[in-house]
């Protein structure tokens, strides 16, 4: 019997243990992990891939959200990004956006494009005309007609994660990998474990985090460093307390050296500052976070990272995923979805697993170094905004480079070309929509409504749309009371 090993535990390492044992379910499957690594638990996010994903493991949403204090998330509320005190909002698509709003003699499936590049060529307010803007301006929930995302205490996703990978057969031990025996060829063989026991293995995965033991120590992968287009470096995480009404979203408010994401738990607020440590230090971080929201703040650790991303992530018989593959920074929630797309993508590349050939391989790395290629431009989109109360702000224009896939968007974008995206060499893995650049773009401030051209046809509809939204709003229950309903049904 074939034998794979998870090293590290964590979301990454746990959901990989899961799909490993689905997919190639007469492999032993084992997780190794250290008990010396603890995991904050400030509060995730994540995108509605990481629900489809937990849909395909057989695995109940609503039980997480209950045993995890999770919430739902249809997007994130961008606030004073442009220095204005104003906010913009990335929402998740609508589903049934034609039938649901009634408005399906004129729009296609695929026509919620166009409808939103008529509503921002007449210098409408998403949020007030897109269903997952009004949802969370409202604190509604729409589970059956918007796409949704969770958001999770990072503790306890994986101890769930875990309990739930056990009872699935999923061997599991405690320990730290001192050493790893490979073949002459280079695979690795078996971990040895610091109490000098040997694990054998054919397959491992590397979950490591960002120790990226195997990947980045032990074969020495080629490092892509992001740096010079994203420069954060650290994050001070805290807590804070949660509102009576809870807002189905992320918050990402920009400070004036990097944002401060707020991440709504059933208990509390998961936080923290993300910042560019050649500004400030830890303490001053804490000060001016403490400044804007009004309370004394504590930080268990500060937290540092690269931004950057491996060259290969499958090298040998071992496969990183999760933060050992690479990291840009939190700000779209992007590190568990490349973590489970590269496990979908696995999914294609199954019977290769124990013998993939160099091709194989070398075709699976480019995908996903085009994903994270991709993740990272649209990041760096996010940062040209109209704000210029620091030297952050006013230098990062000057300080960081253009990512090449995003020079093309941008043209196009400010050309009214908003027909001509090139998003990836591969479409079919292509990471964000054009719906996705148009909610940022425009919330920045980088499109120009009255350059835009509109689609005479649908003008009328826009003010119709609203008010079947509206409509359909007034008959919903609240985030907070869904979530009431849920913990009581699931005790």
């Amino acid at each position: 019997m074939k034998k794979i090993i998870v090293l590290g535990g964590g979301a990454a390492g746990w959901l990989t243990a899961l799909f490993c044992k689905k997919i190639y379910f007469n492999c032993e499957v084992q997780l190794i992990e250290s008990d010396k690594i603890g995991i904050l638990g400030a509060g995730e996010g994540s995108t509605p891939h990481l629900v489809s994903f937990l849909k395909f493991l057989n695995i109940d949403i609503f039980d997480l959200l209950t045993k995890t204090k999770g919430t739902i998330k249809y997007g994130i509320n961008f606030e004073n990004w442009n220095g204005d005190n104003k906010k913009y909002f990335h929402g998740f698509a609508s589903f049934n956006f034609a039938n649901k709003f009634q408005v399906k003699d004129i729009f296609s499936s695929d026509c919620y494009d166009k409808y939103l590049i008529n509503c921002i060529g007449e210098n409408l307010n998403l949020d007030k005309f897109t269903y997952g803007g009004l949802l969370v301006d409202n604190k509604k929930n729409d589970l059956e007609n918007q796409d949704f995302s969770i958001h999770f205490d990072a503790h306890k996703i994986a101890e769930y994660l875990k309990k739930l990978a056990i009872t699935k057969g999923v061997l599991h031990k405690t320990g730290d990998a001192q050493s790893f025996k490979q073949d002459n060829s280079g695979n690795i063989t078996s971990v040895v474990l610091e109490d000098g026991s040997n694990e054998f293995c054919d397959f491992i995965f590397d979950c490591s985090g960002f120790k990226r033991v195997i990947i980045g120590k032990l074969l020495k992968s080629k490092w892509i460093d992001y740096q010079k287009y994203l420069p954060m470096k650290k994050a001070v995480p805290f807590f804070l307390n949660q509102e009576e009404e809870i807002a189905p979203c992320t918050h990402a408010i920009a400070m004036k050296y990097g944002w401060i994401w707020k991440i709504p738990l059933q208990h509390r607020f998961g936080a923290g500052y993300i910042y560019d440590s050649d500004y400030i230090n830890e303490d001053q971080a804490l000060r001016e976070a403490e400044e804007y929201l009004g309370c004394e703040l504590h930080s268990p650790r500060v937290i540092s990272f690269d931004a950057g991303r491996f060259e290969n992530v499958w090298v040998k018989n071992c496969m990183a995923v999760g933060l050992s593959a690479g990291f840009t920074e939190p700000l779209e929630a992007t590190s568990l979805y490349l973590a489970v797309q590269q496990l979908k993508l696995l999914a294609h590349f199954k019977e290769y697993l124990f013998n993939a050939g160099e091709e194989k391989k070398k075709n699976f790395n480019t995908i996903m170094a085009n994903s994270n290629d991709d993740i990272l431009g649209f990041l760096y989109l996010h940062y040209l905004t109209k704000r210029k109360d620091s030297n952050f702000w006013i230098n990062f224009k000057q300080n960081t480079t253009v990512p090449e896939k995003l020079k093309e968007i941008i043209d196009n974008l400010k050309n009214n070309n908003l027909f001509s995206f090139n998003f990836t060499n591969d479409k079919a893995y292509a990471t964000f929509s054009i719906e996705s650049y148009l909610a940022v773009a425009y919330g920045i401030g980088l499109l120009d409504s009255k350059k835009v051209t509109k689609i005479e046809g649908l003008l009328p509809l826009t003010g119709s749309y609203k008010s079947n939204m509206l409509y359909v709003l007034d008959n919903l229950e609240t985030h907070t009371n869904f979530l009431k309903n849920l913990n009581a049904n699931n005790r």
